[in-house]
């Protein structure tokens, strides 16, 4: 089994694409800078399927007791800070157990 933490961010359309970038790189970068992160995947949607939500990022841990640790980790926290600066709204997060 393994915990994924899946969350859908709406960028707003004016914000800085070099941000966006940054931000990009850092989340896809997570499992470089925190060790029980198994694999973390940021991308822009290619679809419009996803109305409002135009990135998305799935993050692999190996239990779910891992997730409020994640949650205080430098790493996550100062990459919120700049995903703060590029969404419109809020974003939606998603949390639960599958198999692997």
């Amino acid at each position: 089994m393994v915990f994924l933490h899946i969350v859908l961010l709406p960028v707003r359309a004016d914000a800085p694409e070099e941000l966006v970038g940054e931000v990009v790189n850092e989340l896809n970068a997570l499992d470089q800078h925190i060790p029980f992160v198994q694999r973390a995947a940021c991308g822009k949607t290619v679809t419009q399927r996803g109305k409002q939500y135009t990135h998305a990022l799935v993050v692999e841990l190996e239990r779910q007791d891992q997730l409020p640790q994640y949650a205080e980790h430098p790493a996550h926290l100062a990459v919120l800070r700049k995903i703060g600066q590029i969404i419109g709204e809020e974003s939606l997060a998603l949390d639960f157990e599958a198999s692997a």
